[in-house]
């Protein structure tokens, strides 16, 4: 079971599998315009790091619209991983 984390002193998101850590989704976040910008996703497993990226800028971006926070995204793979119907 996947568990996310915002990781806010190292500006990132951080994806757990099973308590390990599996991914992660670096930011910066602009608070005068309530936006996340998502510049660079990482998996540190490369068996299932589509799953994993998958998984993370879903979540990630579910916590932005949760919170009425807007989206910024600059990372390749995060942009390949994202699903605008979410």
């Amino acid at each position: 079971m996947y568990t996310l984390l915002n990781n806010t002193d190292a500006s990132k998101f951080d994806l757990h599998l099973a308590g390990k850590l599996v991914a992660s989704l670096h930011y910066t976040f602009d608070s005068f315009e309530n936006e996340f910008h998502f510049f660079h996703c990482e998996s540190f497993e490369s068996d299932d790091a589509d799953n994993h990226c998958s998984e993370l800028v879903k979540r990630a971006i579910a916590t932005a619209r949760k919170n009425w926070l807007k989206v910024h995204v600059t990372c390749p793979i995060a942009l390949k991983h994202m699903d605008l119907g979410a």
